[in-house]
């Protein structure tokens, strides 16, 4: 909810959906790859980084009711949403969709592990917390999120057949801001641990 107040949106009444392709994961200690062009762009030159919990869905399933939600759910883990914000917020007031800013190559880290559901007995009330460079930039609660879990994945599965390692990332808190080659990143949640990613400059090969 507070990111929705920082970024000036309105508040939804139901999820937000948008997806983030394959070419964006990277596990614990890889690199988020920064864009040459967008470096060297003035217009579209703001990366932002987003710590998120996300859960892994366990089965094949589809219209799961919010009751039996974590019957189809294997685990947790730390996810970066990784953000190209002035391409998003071109989007935005051009009324497309969230996909070019969102699924840039490396722009989703995700670990350091999954962490099985049976060993967090509340999801929805886990310290989140993001560090830049060694510096808190974003601390808050997953007690503030907008959708819980249950709800979030009987709405999803109503549009859409869940797979056995399907990724869902569930929001981020306030506190979002623009990384920079050199830059570390270290995304923590509570119970699950670090995930530690540098960024560096696109090295362009012809």
């Amino acid at each position: 909810m507070d990111h929705i107040e920082e970024t000036k949106l309105e508040v939804p009444k139901e999820p937000v959906l948008f997806p983030k392709t394959l070419n964006c994961l990277i596990r614990n200690g890889e690199p988020i790859i920064y864009p040459q062009w967008i470096f060297n762009n003035r217009k579209y030159n703001r990366i932002d980084y987003e710590v998120e919990l996300a859960f892994i869905i366990k089965d094949k399933c589809k219209y799961v009711k919010a009751n039996e939600a974590y019957d189809h759910i294997l685990g947790y883990t730390v996810f970066n949403d990784i953000t190209a914000r002035k391409i998003q917020i071109k989007d935005i007031t051009s009324k497309l969709p969230w996909y070019r800013s969102k699924s840039l190559d490396t722009f989703g880290p995700i670990g350091p592990r999954i962490l099985n559901h049976l060993e967090i007995n509340d999801p929805h009330n886990l310290k989140i917390e993001l560090k830049l460079n060694g510096e808190i930039k974003q601390s808050s609660n997953t007690k503030h999120m907008l959708f819980k879990i249950p709800e979030l994945l009987e709405n999803i599965s109503q549009f859409f057949t869940m797979e056995p390692g399907d990724v869902i990332a569930t929001g981020t808190p306030s506190g979002i801001g623009p990384i920079k080659p050199g830059d570390t990143l270290e995304a923590s949640i509570e119970k699950i641990g670090t995930l530690s990613n540098k960024v560096i400059l696109e090295d362009k090969v012809s």
